[in-house]
C-alpha cells in the first residue's frame, strides 16, 4: 500500500505518510464534531468551574457539591458529543497503522547526532509517527479551528 513510499528515506516516507493519517483524523474530527454545541459546552463547564471554586472558598460545601454534579453532566454532554469522531479516527489509526509496522519494523527513522537516554541515538518508526502526528496534529487543529 505504502509501497511507493518505501523507496524514499524513512524518515521523509513517514512524515508524509504520518501528515496525511493526521490531517485525515483532524478533518474527520472537524466534520463529526458540531464546534458551536462543543463550545457552548466549554464555557458551561468554565462557569461551573468559576462557581465551583468560589463555593469552595467560602466553604459552602452544598453549593460545592451542586456544582461538582452540574460539572459532571456537563462533562458527560462534552463526552457524548466528542465520542463519535474518537472512535472514527481510531478506527482509521488501527487500519493503517498496521501497514506502517510492515514497512518500518526494525529500521531506524531517524538517526540523530547525540544520544538521549531513553531513546539512544535513533529514533524508531513509531517514535517518529508521534512525534510528526503531535506536531501536525496541533497546527491542522490550529488552522481548521477544531479545538
Amino acid at each position: 500500500m505504502f509501497a511507493p513510499l518505501m523507496v524514499m528515506k524513512p524518515a521523509l516516507s513517514l512524515l508524509i505518510v504520518s501528515s496525511l493519517l493526521t490531517a485525515l483524523v483532524v478533518v474527520i474530527t472537524r466534520l463529526l464534531v458540531n464546534k458551536k454545541i462543543v463550545g457552548e459546552i466549554k464555557d458551561k463547564m468554565e462557569e461551573i468551574r468559576e462557581q465551583l471554586t468560589v463555593a469552595q472558598k467560602s466553604g459552602n460545601t452544598e453549593q460545592a457539591n451542586k456544582c461538582m454534579a452540574d460539572m459532571m453532566k456537563t462533562n458527560s454532554e462534552y463526552m457524548r458529543h466528542t465520542f463519535k469522531a474518537l472512535v472514527v479516527s481510531v478506527i482509521v489509526l488501527a487500519l493503517f497503522l498496521p501497514f506502517l509496522k510492515q514497512g518500518y519494523e526494525g529500521m531506524a527513522a531517524v538517526s540523530m547526532p547525540f544520544s538521549i537516554p531513553v531513546f539512544g541515538s535513533s529514533l524508531s518508526w513509531v517514535y517518529w509517527y508521534v512525534l510528526v502526528s503531535l506536531a501536525m496534529g496541533y497546527l491542522l487543529r490550529k488552522l481548521l479551528e477544531v479545538d
